[in-house]
């Protein structure tokens, strides 16, 4: 594949954004006025940001399939794209020469480590981090001649891509089932809607914090080998390692003490949305006294308090209290009623966490994977060192293509539906070895799906889900077909299911006949709850 390399001003043009006075800027769309697009309108999606500004030609603007980059501050280098109007003087648009720069390859270009580390390094050289049109002059690109090279290599990025996306929603929606599963079996924490004993959390547990060695003594106390967990490590999740180590020395000399696996630390100071989150350590560590550490206690499950704590971060948010900086303290959290459901029901939530563990880090495995490979094609296709392999299916079999080396993609047989599915799938155009991964990992996903079938689940996204109108069991059956299940249930077993549903007192579904239709109707309970 012949390439070409170029500075980046010589293949593609920029234009800086617009700022109208705030003052005639409306909140809703009217005729004559214009989208004022700002750079949290890309990154924030809340409705209350969106503005509009009489439409002049003094204004300059963009359409959706546009590429921009955040220009100032913490957003420099963001890339930006998908919407339509004017825009402000953080932006400025892209106008690539399209006879030699694909806007698809650019947009990979722009995203990519290299032209990212780029202006983070213009960046920082500024008083205040920003660019201009003659700090991207410096910035050289490899370019294949042929535009159907770029966009075949922005094909391949794309796929790469998706993939990375589809497997980081894989794990958000883990966080959804146990949630989801969490409240069926316990009800709000705080709002105790099922009635359950409570008790004090300094009753159930021991409370205490921790503290900070002196920084004066930073060779002797801070290249050590013990964990020293921060409020910036507790972010709802495991901890399995920290960014810095102390001493032992540092242990007997400060207030600082290690702590057991398993100890939960709740923060209760920290900037932004630190303050009220929870971590769980899942190694010995030490902790700063802005941690609050609750240590294991036969009286009440570990993992079933983390969680109940977790599912509790609005209101102990709520609970600081002080001056200049709100904050929680050890009496607060130490008062902080909490539920004690029925310990055989405690464990069988934290059995089901573990199982739920396991997926987390087949996932996190994988998405690391992705990432690499991504990387790995990203670094190849913009310097120029991506071969692309033009293959065609012709009667379901790979043919190659005339002038064009290569031998024919060896499938893997996990077992035949896998197979079928991957011969079905179109060369990505990346090299044989790398397109084996893409196509590899994206039929996993695929066949596989996500997560085990439930019926809680189920039952979750039909009252939360698309069925408003009464509807019919086999509209219902080809949505449970579309769920991220790892299988799909068998018809029947569906079928036995939703009579168990219809049986039960207080059912939050019931049938109908349908007079014009003839047919039986389902329709979800206005007072369902998922």
């Amino acid at each position: 594949m012949e390439t070409k390399e170029y500075k980046l001003t010589d293949v593609c043009d920029f234009q800086g954004g617009t700022q109208p006075p705030k003052e005639e800027w409306i909140t809703e769309p009217r005729d004559g006025y214009v989208r004022m697009l700002q750079i949290r309108d890309f990154t924030q999606d809340k409705a209350e940001h969106v503005g509009y500004v009489k439409d002049t030609k003094k204004l300059n603007k963009c359409k959706e399939d546009d590429i921009l980059i955040g220009r100032y501050g913490a957003s420099v280098g963001k890339i930006l794209t998908g919407l339509a109007g004017a825009y402000n003087v953080a932006i400025i648009r892209t106008i690539p020469n399209e006879e030699l720069l694909s806007k698809r390859y650019l947009y990979y270009v722009l995203t990519g480590t290299d032209f990212q580390n780029f202006i983070l390094n213009i960046g920082a050289r500024a008083a205040q981090a920003g660019f201009n049109k003659t700090d991207l002059s410096l910035f050289k690109l490899h370019i294949p001649t042929s535009l159907k090279d770029q966009e075949r290599i922005a094909d391949v990025l794309e796929k790469a891509k998706a993939l990375i996306d589809r497997r980081e929603k894989s794990i958000d929606l883990l966080d959804e089932f146990l949630k989801m599963k969490f409240l069926e079996l316990f009800g709000n924490p705080i709002q105790n809607d099922k009635g359950w004993k409570q008790k004090p959390i300094n009753k159930i547990t021991k409370v205490g914090t921790g503290g900070t060695p002196s920084r004066k003594r930073e060779q002797e106390f801070y290249n050590g080998t013990i964990p020293w967990a921060k409020t910036t490590e507790v972010n709802g999740s495991l901890i399995y390692d920290t960014q810095e180590k102390i001493t032992e020395l540092a242990i007997k000399e400060s207030n600082c003490k290690i702590y057991p696996e398993n100890t939960i630390l709740l923060a209760m100071y920290g900037q932004g949305k630190t303050r009220g989150n929870v971590g769980m350590l899942k190694i010995e560590a030490a902790t700063n006294q802005a941690c609050a550490a609750l240590s294991p206690s036969e009286s009440v499950n570990q993992i079933f308090l983390f969680y109940a704590l977790k599912y509790s971060y609005v209101f102990l948010r709520s609970l600081a209290r002080g001056g200049n900086q709100e904050n929680l303290n050890l009496k607060i959290v130490g008062e902080l009623p909490m539920i004690l459901p029925d310990r055989q029901l405690q464990d069988t939530y934290e059995r089901l966490v573990n199982e739920i563990e396991i997926l987390r880090s087949y996932y996190t495995s994988s998405s690391n994977l992705l990432d690499e490979l991504y990387s790995s094609l990203g670094k190849k296709a913009l310097k120029g060192e991506l071969e692309i392999i033009e293959k065609v299916f012709i009667e379901g079999k790979i043919k190659v293509q005339p002038k064009i080396t290569g031998e024919v993609i060896a499938i893997d047989k996990i077992n035949k539906e896998l197979e079928e599915f991957h011969k079905s799938q179109p060369h990505t155009g990346a090299p044989d070895e790398i397109d084996n991964t893409i196509r590899q990992l994206e039929a996993e996903l695929k066949i596989k799906r996500e997560i085990p079938f439930w019926d809680e689940y189920v039952k979750y996204r039909i009252v939360k889900g698309k069925f408003k109108e009464p509807f019919t069991f086999n509209q219902l059956w080809e949505e449970i077909t579309k769920f991220p299940f790892e299988t799909v249930p068998e018809y029947d077993k569906v079928a036995t299911l939703l009579f168990k549903w219809l049986a039960e007192e207080n059912a939050f579904i019931r049938q109908q006949f349908n007079e014009s239709t003839k047919q039986i109707e389902l329709i979800i309970n206005e007072t369902a709850k998922a």
